[in-house]
C-alpha cells in the first residue's frame, strides 16, 4: 500500500483506513507497554547526542584532532525522536512494526481523534522518522541525514546540521514529554 502522508493528516478516514490495512496486516497491533521505557530511551538519547556535540568543543577536538562525529550525532537525534514517537504509540497501548505505521497511529489518535498533536507536529514527525520505502521514493530529510550519517563514509557534516537537528530534537522532546505526564 502506498501511503498519502498528507492524506494521512488531511483525512481523518483515510488515516483510519491506513490504521486499520496496518492492524489487518499485524504490522500495527495492540498491545500494553510501558512507554516511560521509550520516553526514558529517547531522552537519554538527547542527552548523549548532546554530550557528544559539547564535547566537540573540548575533549574530541583535544584527543582526535581534525575529527568530527557529527554524523553520529544527527543519528542518535533521530532514535531520539522516534523513541518518543514510539512512547507516544505505546502509551495508547499499541506496538508497531514500521515507522509508517508509527506515525500513521499517532496521527489518528493525537492528531485526528484527540486533537493533541497540531499538523506540525505530524509533519515534523513524518520528516524526521519515516523510514520505510515500500513502493515510493520519497525520502525526508532526517532519513537522508542519518542514512548518509550511517552508510556513506565521504559525506562531511557540519556543525549548522548538527545543531539544527539538536535544537528541533529538544524542542520535540520536550513537548511529548509535556504531553505524556
Amino acid at each position: 500500500m502506498i501511503i498519502d502522508f498528507n492524506q494521512l493528516i488531511t483525512s481523518k478516514e483515510y488515516c483510519e483506513k491506513t490504521f486499520s490495512y496496518f492492524l489487518k496486516k499485524k504490522v500495527l497491533k495492540q498491545e500494553r507497554g510501558f512507554f516511560i521505557k521509550y520516553v526514558n530511551k529517547s531522552i537519554s538519547n538527547l542527552e548523549f547526542a548532546n554530550f557528544i556535540l559539547d564535547e566537540h568543543k573540548f575533549s574530541i577536538k583535544e584527543k582526535l584532532p581534525n575529527k568530527t562525529f557529527y554524523d553520529w550525532v544527527v543519528t542518535i537525534y533521530y532514535y531520539s525522536i522516534y523513541h518518543m514517537a514510539l512512547a507516544l504509540l505505546t502509551k495508547i497501548s499499541y506496538a508497531s512494526k514500521s515507522h509508517i505505521a508509527t506515525i500513521t497511529g499517532i496521527t489518528l489518535f493525537y492528531y485526528h481523534k484527540d486533537n493533541i498533536l497540531n499538523k506540525q507536529d505530524i509533519e515534523f514527525l513524518i520528516d524526521k522518522i519515516y523510514l520505510e520505502k515500500e513502493d515510493i521514493s520519497l525520502i525526508f530529510n532526517s532519513k537522508e541525514l542519518r542514512e548518509t550519517a550511517s552508510y556513506n563514509v565521504d559525506s562531511l557534516f557540519e556543525l549548522k546540521q548538527a545543531e539544527k537537528m539538536q535544537k528541533e530534537t529538544a524542542e520535540f522532546i520536550n513537548k511529548m514529554r509535556i504531553l505524556l505526564e
